[in-house]
């Protein structure tokens, strides 16, 4: 059975073949004589400075507290004959910069203990670390958003609520059109939603798309998270008034909706509402439909103040009128 040793000729055949797989293992290794200078130095990342080899020191290639901390971890391998493992973090105006160091005494035939040094870069690990803390934290505070805003949904709905079964139907659709909202931003990696889309999404929960009697004007606007939830909230409530009362009601309506906004950042979206002939429908002095003004909290109290706007919303005999002015967030 052969020897598992290797002789003194062996090893240095082996050297070239040891450093091409530190190389390949995108690690970087720095050898050090006994008097403290540097012989030999290979995959180092970016960030640490070129050397002179040989006789590069420790403050050619270290500076500010990692010099501390590597002639520390030096004096220490070098005294107990441990291995040290620590980890070298900098953030800069223009940099993060983090690398595992892994420092451990040598010795060999003729050469005095000395330094070997293997040097691992974390920077890329690390970014991705931050990144994922970063998205897991505004996941943390979308979804309190999003329970808030259920929260006000139940409770804006139980109190024009007269019966469990209106209630219930009412906050079921409601949390359809905020879900079908929510998946819009979702699918844009949470940057927001185009108006055009959101408003599509929200009319073909009722009705067939390319229906004739629904125009969608202005502009496209890329609403934020915030603006998308909100504006499919009041968008849902002016469709189902409309299909239970209005123009989508029948065929002679006409719904208009329009998004308008300038360069300063701030939006109108008009909603305005041909009705068309509507024999059912009993239009009190007030602008409620049978005694109630469907909708009227979600769409003059609840969205203009979650945008920190204002809205009208207006009903006359055969024409309903709704506009909502907010800024982009």
């Amino acid at each position: 059975m052969p020897s598992s040793r290797l002789t003194y000729e062996t090893r240095g055949a082996l050297a070239p073949l040891l450093l091409m797989a530190l190389k390949s293992a995108a690690v970087g290794v720095v050898v050090k004589a006994q008097d403290g200078s540097y012989l030999y130095a290979s995959g180092l990342p970016d960030y640490f400075p070129k050397i002179v080899l040989p006789g590069a020191t420790d403050a050619d290639l270290f500076e500010g507290d990692w010099l501390d901390q590597i002639i520390e971890a030096q004096e220490q391998v070098l005294q107990t004959g441990q291995q040290v493992v620590l980890e070298l973090v900098r953030t800069t105006n223009k940099q993060y910069s983090a690398c595992e160091c892994t420092v451990q005494r040598y010795e060999s035939v003729g050469i005095q203990p000395a330094v070997l040094i293997t040097f691992v870069d974390l920077t890329p690990e690390r970014k991705r670390e931050d990144t994922l803390k970063a998205l897991l934290r505004e996941v943390s505070h979308r979804s309190k958003n999003l329970l808030a805003i259920v929260q006000s949904i139940a409770s804006q709905t139980a109190r024009t609520s007269d019966d469990l079964g209106f209630f219930l139907t009412k906050f079921r659709g409601r949390l359809a059109a905020l879900s079908s909202a929510q998946d819009l931003v979702t699918d844009s990696n949470w940057r927001g939603a185009h108006f055009r889309e959101l408003a599509v999404q929200q009319f073909t929960r009722y009705i067939e798309a390319g229906d004739p009697r629904i125009s969608i004007l202005g502009d496209d606007v890329i609403l934020s998270p915030n603006g998308a939830t909100h504006i499919g909230l009041a968008l849902h409530e002016l469709i189902t008034n409309s299909v239970a009362f209005g123009a989508l009601s029948n065929r002679s309506g006409r719904v208009h909706l329009t998004c308008e906004g300038d360069e300063d950042g701030a939006f109108t979206v008009i909603w305005d509402e041909d009705t068309g002939t509507v024999p059912d429908r009993t239009l009190s002095e007030d602008g409620s439909v049978n005694g109630k003004k469907f909708g009227s909290t979600v769409l003059e109290r609840v969205v203009p103040s979650a945008l920190e706007g204002r809205a009208d919303y207006d009903i006359a005999a055969h024409h309903v009128i709704y506009r909502l002015y907010f800024r982009s967030a």
